[in-house]
């Protein structure tokens, strides 16, 4: 039964909270990097010897369309998606242009349409279409009861509604003002909630339903999954490595990707090199603690073996992959409720 399976979930996430909190408290960097000596690190042919300007993209985003799907629903799809870009550092564009995109290309219900040049104003590099393909919800009546716990006291367990959404969507990014395709990602999302003592066995209330759903949406776009991951690559600002410093022994990579444009503590980076006009990816990093992320810097870790291959002039950019203890424990509490 649904409470049986509350209460094991529960003993485990306690045991899971220990062992996490322990792995939590690891060493941090010391503070004020920016005061610490220089450390001279090679750098790519043409590499700018200042730190230059971040690459910050500006994206239009518009909500995709399905004769089955409510538009509310789409708009959900559309916010998700415009918070993963302004988390991601980059721009979305002027909803009036939007809106100006929306109306002349008329955008169809076949997905891998194929879609005349856009010939209305192009700020943007890539157009974001989210779009929901299709959602259900379910819902469950448990009643009250008591039972004896495993130390003989007796438990009430009041009645609930217990409601489950499910989502299927698809993401596409297009070239503007081509309208090529760039990608597509078919992407599915769930969440499950109750509420104890509903008020009626019907278990229809639509603030549950709507928050199951939302939440079934929220849970398409998920740091640290493959689908976050391909997705940040397209989206998140380009910054790159400006230098070094060395502190207590150990080596940090400066960058000019700061707070203005989506560098946080803890935040999971890719290290590219462009070769042939292709991202290549040189090592996975992080960025260290909050008093060391600026507006306009932020300094990077890398495994010990990778240091010697990074050089001044590679690319960096978030990667959207999950670390650190607040990623993995709302990961874990995302796994364990489904």
């Amino acid at each position: 039964k649904t409470k049986d399976l509350k209460m094991r979930k529960a003993h485990i996430l306690t045991g899971l909270a220990a062992a996490l909190t322990i792995t939590a408290c690891g060493s941090t960097a010391p503070t004020a990097l920016p005061t610490y000596p220089d450390v001279s690190i090679p750098a790519l042919p043409g590499a700018p010897t200042d730190a230059g300007s971040v690459k910050s993209n500006k994206l239009l985003v518009a909500p995709g369309v399905k004769s089955n799907v409510p538009s509310f629903i789409q708009s959900m799809f559309v916010d998700t998606v415009n918070t993963f870009v302004t988390e991601s550092g980059s721009e979305v564009i002027d909803r009036q242009l939007a809106q100006r995109f929306i109306d002349e290309i008329q955008l169809k219900e076949n997905l891998s349409e194929s879609y005349d040049t856009y010939e209305g104003p192009v700020e943007a590099k890539f157009v974001i279409i989210p779009t929901i393909t299709d959602y259900s919800w379910s819902s469950e009546y448990e009643k009250a009861e008591s039972r004896k716990n495993k130390d003989g006291e007796r438990v009430h367990y009041p009645a609930e509604c217990d409601y489950t959404g499910k989502v299927k969507g698809n993401l596409q990014i297009r070239a503007l003002p081509s309208m090529k395709q760039i990608l597509s990602l078919n992407l599915t999302g769930r969440e499950s909630g109750s509420k104890e003592n509903p008020p009626s066995r019907k278990c229809d209330e639509p603030s549950m339903i709507n928050g199951a759903i939302k939440g079934a949406i929220a849970d398409l776009l998920v740091k640290g999954n493959s689908d976050y991951v391909t997705l940040s690559k397209y989206v998140s600002s380009q910054g790159m490595i400006t230098g070094a410093k060395k502190a207590e022994g150990d080596i940090y990579f400066e960058t000019n990707l700061g707070r203005l444009n989506g560098a946080k503590e803890e935040a999971a980076v890719a290290i590219y090199q462009e070769i042939d006009g292709e991202l290549v990816k040189i090592a996975s990093g992080e960025m260290v603690d909050k008093d060391n992320v600026f507006n306009n810097k932020s300094y990077i870790t890398v495994d010990e073996d990778l240091v010697p291959r990074i050089k001044r002039g590679m690319i960096v950019m978030l990667s959207g992959e999950c670390t650190g203890f607040g990623c993995k424990w709302d990961r874990t509490l995302k796994d364990m409720s489904n």
